[in-house]
């Protein structure tokens, strides 16, 4: 809902909630939708402005809210606006071997991000209900990762050095996949074991490309390690913890995040606590133990008071986060009774509301 100031009312505006008079006596029920008398009645009680029904209101589900969102209606035209100037960019990178100016990569993310600044709508869930052309998938991953490496990078720890090094990381860490042949990129379903070894060719396609170009040598280490994991049983190397560059293992986490909750012509984003449910199975050893419990514990605090649909289609609060199991917080239904979700493990959050 937004707050609206009287002069500015008019008629077919739905109210969001009663309107009162200085006494507390309502004067206009809550969903009443306004024609010239009624707003000439709000004048005439000295009432000084009124909440009136967004659209995001009338939106079925949390996602849909996001997507019908002023804050999303805003970055969708800043999104495009420099999209295409980061894929003519890359264009000539990959073709042209003509190196990239990375001051111009960072002021993309400022031109998307500054106008933003104040708006309650995150960047996280704005990016989960983006929609790109197929044919663009590569191009746009980049991008999405960088701005999440620009909205995550005080989460790491990182001095404002480290963050623009990060989001550079985002930029340029899987343009190995360009040199990959399209029909394996742009495969419906599962690749074939041989498809898969080509694919995984795609870390040392992106470090030779950067290999003789001046960048930050994070930037080619991120590109050559993101897929290693610290159990050893990633790719290129498989090496293990102690040889993977910071920055890699920062992005092995984030690449994961954005390929789960980004938006897909064939699905719905992925629920956030879901895909840190799938995080916590599948992640742990994999990643680095301090960025991935910190990552996995930032993401659910995002979602603090916010309301969930069970798996049962019990409609709750979430009010706080289990430390120990984050997939699964303790959560209050409509009717006020506490469900400790790490306890009550036949229910479990179906979706965002």
């Amino acid at each position: 809902m937004e707050l609206i100031a009287t002069p500015a009312l008019k008629p077919g505006m739905e109210l969001a909630e009663d309107v009162l008079d200085n006494r507390g006596h309502v004067i206009i029920r809550k969903g009443i939708k306004l024609d010239k008398i009624l707003i000439e009645k709000i004048k005439l009680n000295s009432i000084y402005c009124v909440n009136i029904m967004e659209a995001e209101d009338y939106a079925s589900s949390y996602f849909d809210k996001v997507k019908k969102s002023k804050a999303f209606e805003k970055f969708n035209e800043l999104y495009f606006e420099n999209f295409t100037a980061y894929k003519v960019s890359v264009e000539f990178l990959v073709y042209n071997k003509a190196p990239i100016n990375n001051d111009d990569l960072l002021g993309i993310i400022d031109n998307i991000t500054k106008p933003l600044i104040g708006h309650k709508t995150t960047m996280l869930d704005m990016l989960s209900v983006l929609g790109t052309e197929d044919k663009d998938f590569l191009f746009a991953h980049g991008l999405n990762v960088a701005l999440i490496c620009n909205y995550t990078a005080s989460w790491f720890g990182l001095d404002e050095e480290e963050k623009k090094l990060l989001i550079l990381c985002g930029f340029y860490y899987d343009i190995g996949k360009f040199l990959v042949p399209k029909e394996i990129i742009f495969k419906q379903g599962k690749l074939t074991d041989e498809e898969f070894d080509t694919m995984k060719k795609h870390p040392v396609l992106g470090y030779s490309l950067l290999q003789n170009i001046n960048l930050d040598p994070n930037i080619k280490l991120a590109t050559l390690m993101h897929h290693e994991r610290c159990d050893g049983s990633g790719y290129p190397q498989k090496i293990t913890e102690e040889k993977i560059n910071k920055f890699a293992k920062i992005i092995a986490i984030l690449d994961a995040y954005e390929a789960m909750t980004s938006y897909r012509s064939y699905r719905e984003p992925l629920c956030p606590f879901k895909v840190v449910e799938i995080l916590e199975r599948d992640g742990f050893g994999k990643y680095d133990t301090e960025y991935y419990l910190t990552f996995r514990k930032r993401i659910v605090d995002e979602y603090i008071g916010k309301e969930v649909q069970l798996n049962d289609g019990t409609i709750c609060k979430v009010v706080l986060i289990n430390n120990h199991s984050l997939s699964r917080p303790m959560v209050m239904s409509d009717s006020g009774m506490y469900i400790d979700l790490s306890k009550e493990k036949q229910l479990s959050i179906a979706q965002l509301i």
